[in-house]
């Protein structure tokens, strides 16, 4: 007996397997990252998006407890809220000159919940909005924040803390 025909069931398993990784890949990697959006909005301080106006508040660096070698770039927001508001998607900074992302770390920082929320929700009152991202020292900015809308917008904040 050949070898081919005694290892037939691993190889095609492996062959199985192989696709499967890379249709998982492509599924969880590469088509969130390509998502068009409908549009883009660039703003300067206000943003209707998901339903209600979020308006950008001051930055503060290092307001959080970090590990040797990071610090805390903290943003704020306030929502008007309203009686069409959603909640918003996943929140990124980037720096723009290196191109570095980072996603909001408050849920890995020790953040109260009397400072806000930690992203936009379906309110129909105003209320506030605090990110929290940890960074590496040498990110010195300037960044920008976007926030995905729940009808494919992103609302795009430019920062220089």
């Amino acid at each position: 007996m050949r070898w081919w025909s005694r290892q037939r069931r691993a190889l095609i398993a492996l062959a199985i397997a192989a696709v499967a990784m890379l249709g998982a890949t492509v599924w969880l990697d590469v088509l969130p990252s390509i998502r068009p959006t409908d549009r883009v909005i660039e703003a300067e301080s206000t943003a209707d998006i998901a339903g209600q106006t979020l308006t950008l508040g001051p930055t503060e660096w290092g307001e959080f407890e970090t590990p040797a070698g990071s610090r805390t770039l903290s943003v704020r927001l306030q929502s008007t809220g309203g009686s069409d508001a959603d909640r918003c998607g996943q929140t990124m900074l980037t720096e723009i000159d290196s191109g570095r992302t980072w996603l909001s770390s408050r849920d890995d920082l020790v953040v109260s919940s009397d400072e806000g929320e930690s992203s936009c929700i379906a309110e129909p009152a105003s209320y506030r909005i605090l990110l929290a991202f940890l960074l590496p020292d040498d990110a010195d900015g300037p960044f920008l924040v976007d926030i995905e809308g729940s009808d494919d917008d992103l609302a795009r904040f430019r920062i220089d803390p």
